[in-house]
């Protein structure tokens, strides 16, 4: 069966050296390596506001993988994975920041809100997402220390 998803795709413009960065529906075989892609980048659409509002959320979604890049290797087309360099302290400190803060917003917009008192389901998955970002911030921090005392 074959899957897809949004994806960022970087590419070099041979003639101008121009780069540019779009997103387009990649497809996979079964054992998730790239089997094609649109080679015309897609835009956001919906039938309606809500179906418009979650292919734009797919897209964003796109954002939290690596970002493709379009090579031709033999003359033949391919999509392999952007390099990455180190993540600097900066980027770590920020993320830490970012976590930090997402917790706040979460537990003000809706840790306190009353509907919790009365439905505990809502209580218990509400618990799951707050403890899913003190992991999340956990886990980058001890990285983020890690990488100061290296």
């Amino acid at each position: 069966m074959t899957t897809w998803n949004y994806r960022v795709i970087r590419k070099n413009c041979a003639n101008t050296r121009e780069v540019t960065y779009q997103i387009h529906e990649v497809y996979y075989l079964a054992d998730g390596s790239i089997d094609c892609w649109n080679h015309t980048p897609v835009e956001p659409l919906g039938v309606s506001e809500p179906s418009l509002r979650n292919d734009i959320q797919s897209f964003l979604g796109a954002f939290r993988q690596p970002v493709l890049e379009e090579c031709y290797i033999n003359g033949k087309a391919k999509l392999v994975a952007e390099r990455l360099s180190e993540p600097g302290r900066d980027l770590q400190a920020d993320y830490v920041s970012k976590t930090s803060r997402a917790s706040g917003y979460i537990n003000q917009i809706l840790g306190n809100h009353l509907l919790l008192k009365q439905e505990p389901s809502l209580r218990q998955a509400y618990d799951k997402v707050d403890q899913a970002l003190a992991e999340l911030h956990d886990i980058v921090n001890s990285k983020h220390y890690r990488s100061e005392t290296a």
